[in-house]
């Protein structure tokens, strides 16, 4: 389990690196940490056993095919 301080640390990297994961890996499980990318797969429990025989700490983010975002107008009708 990572400590608060390597969260925030693996967190930071995964922000920076965020359009250029969505581009190479989406549709993908990635295990990273705060320096790299550990593994990558379409298959979870490969990521996980590829990410524990690294025998570093890491977190397993499941790449987005494309973000987007919705906006809600409140509107009102006429009694």
């Amino acid at each position: 389990m990572p400590s608060r301080e390597e969260s925030r640390e693996m967190l930071k990297w995964l922000n920076r690196n965020r359009q250029q994961l969505k581009k190479d890996y989406a549709h993908q499980y990635v295990a990273y940490n705060a320096n790299r990318i550990i593994a990558y797969s379409e298959n979870l429990q490969e990521v996980m056993e590829l990410g524990e025989a690294s025998k570093e700490i890491f977190s397993i983010y499941l790449v987005p095919e494309y973000t987007g975002y919705a906006q809600f107008v409140g509107i009102r009708f006429p009694k």
